[in-house]
């Protein structure tokens, strides 16, 4: 029987509203049968849970793997699709799938430690970036990705919505919302991205190879991708007494790197700051998150 915390469920009801509630309560049928359908045997749930179902399990030729079970739902596609493309260059390998069913079967990485385990946080920043650049891929032109125009659209969504300061400040989410649009509109070379590459999402593999999980997928350029990078680790990264000089050196690390103007890296990753605070309202989570390392980011534009 899958064991998920009060934490979980309340999440996937929040975003998900009664289809969510309906999927927890078929969980453990859902699991039942991909187990039964993988042979998959030894399943071991993993309690730190965001917004998908995860096990570890053993395949019948004695395997590890990972078991990934969420709602239905087009990001969990793009997410599959995205796993195809990468095809296991510098990401998990996908190893079986069924999207009607929200359901993956992953390769399990050893050791499995994530990014945070380096301390060093301008080597993190480099051991990041070597890994987007082993998983770009050109834009298929047979696949129906997401792209950063569409998640843009989350800024006139939320203008749209509130008319005052209730949350968040208007005037940031129209900086953003307006630089969003010059970019997007001087932008060059669409790349199939992870969409969410941050330290917990880079996992130690072996021979101290770096791999990325847990894809979003979304098309945009190289520049777009850094944002999330930026607004971690959470929740602690607000509280750094230091944060403004991290994310210089931060910035001056991907400038190098990728080869990527650092203002371009710094209004990207302002812009996604500001949509990840809109994000989060909409979920209702705590969206105070997003605003504080925009008003940092805003400060380096």
């Amino acid at each position: 029987m899958p064991t998920i915390s009060p934490d979980f469920s309340d999440r996937i009801i929040a975003i998900h509203g009664q289809t969510g509630q309906n999927w927890l309560g078929t969980l453990a049928d859902l699991q039942g049968k991909m187990a039964l359908r993988w042979s998959l045997s030894d399943i071991h749930p993993i309690h730190d849970l965001s917004y998908n179902y995860l096990a570890f399990a053993t395949t019948s030729n004695n395997t590890p793997v990972v078991l990934k079970l969420g709602v239905p739902h087009p990001e969990l596609e793009a997410e599959i699709q995205a796993l195809r493309v990468f095809n296991g260059s510098g990401s998990v390998r996908l190893l079986e799938s069924d999207p009607s069913q929200g359901a993956l079967l992953l390769e399990r990485i050893f050791p499995g430690d994530n990014l945070l385990s380096i301390q060093d946080n301008q080597e993190s920043t480099r051991i990041a970036s070597s890994v987007m650049r082993k998983i770009w891929k050109p834009a298929p032109s047979n696949l129906n990705f997401p792209t950063a125009t569409k998640w843009c659209q989350g800024f006139q969504r939320y203008l749209d919505k509130y008319s005052s300061d209730c949350y968040l400040s208007l005037d940031l989410v129209r900086i953003a919302a307006n630089l969003s649009k010059d970019l997007l509109s001087s932008s060059q070379n669409q790349l199939l991205l992870h969409g969410d590459l941050h330290h917990k999402n880079i996992l130690l593999g072996e021979n101290k190879t770096w791999i990325a999980i847990d894809p979003q997928g979304v098309l945009g350029e190289e520049a777009f991708e850094v944002g999330a990078l930026l607004l971690n680790p959470a929740p602690e990264i607000i509280h750094w007494p230091d944060l403004k000089e991290v994310q210089m050196r931060r910035l001056r690390v991907l400038e190098e790197t990728l080869s990527i103007d650092r203002e371009r890296l710094a209004s990207w990753s302002f812009v996604r700051a500001v949509l990840s605070a809109i994000w989060s309202l909409e979920d209702g989570e705590d969206w105070r998150h997003g605003i504080k390392i925009a008003e940092i980011l805003r400060d380096l534009l």
